[in-house]
């Protein structure tokens, strides 16, 4: 019977390959948050991560593909979280599911500031040439959204058609704006702004829906007379 042959001191085992993936990607996500695409480097993501720089390298090809794998990582966690999010408040009135989900960006800020900030370097970077699809991203996120909004308006009794994609662009950059300001300055009322941007959507979609009717009984009158 073959005797087993035990490992003897030297280095650990390295962790399975998606291990260090994940732990490559956490590392990156804090590097490309505080320092943008153009101040990370490839040498302080491998300290932030307690990896081997050549490891980092065998893991992704250079510094374009390891970006563009944090930002599609970081789309993924914030589709996940407003997808919760929506579909936890699917069944409120319809002023508690807009402040609900506004609520919702603002804790994406504070509690996953860094893949929000990641989202925002790649949209706003100037990177020269593009390295990945920022406008892409940032279209899926808002697909999400607007796929959302729509049915919730709809059940409302909203028909604002096309302008439904608006709603939606209005929706996630009023919130992140004003989560941006209240994340940077904590002086900032964070319930008041939810609010504020809650009467804003509200009261915009209620002006909306009386236009239509008064519109629509104008029409009434016109085919009458």
């Amino acid at each position: 019977m073959a005797e087993t042959v035990k490992r003897g001191p030297g280095r650990p085992r390295a962790l399975p390959l998606a291990e260090q993936r994940e732990a490559v990607l956490v590392a990156a996500r804090r590097v490309f948050a505080e320092h943008g695409y153009r101040g990370a480097t490839i040498e302080r993501v491998a300290r932030e991560a307690n990896t081997p720089r050549p490891t980092v390298y065998e893991l992704f090809e250079g510094k374009d593909e390891l970006f563009r794998a944090v930002v599609d990582d970081a789309a993924d966690r914030i589709v996940a979280r407003l997808s919760a999010s929506f579909g936890e408040s699917a069944d409120y009135p319809l002023r508690a599911f807009v402040r609900h989900n506004f609520a919702a960006v603002f804790d994406l800020f504070e509690q996953d500031g860094d893949a929000m900030t990641v989202l925002i370097h790649a949209e706003r970077g100037n990177l020269d040439p593009p390295m990945f699809a920022a406008e892409e991203t940032r279209r899926r996120v808002l697909a999400e959204v607007n796929g959302y909004t729509r049915s919730r308006w709809e059940s409302a009794g909203f028909d604002i058609g096309d302008a439904n994609e608006i709603m939606a662009v209005m929706f996630f950059r009023m919130a992140e704006g004003v989560a941006v300001r209240q994340v940077e300055d904590g002086n900032w009322d964070r319930e008041a702004l939810i609010d504020l941007l809650t009467e804003f959507t509200v009261g915009g979609l209620e002006r909306l829906l009386q236009r239509g009717r008064i519109i629509e009984a104008a029409g009434r009158r016109a085919r009458k007379g």
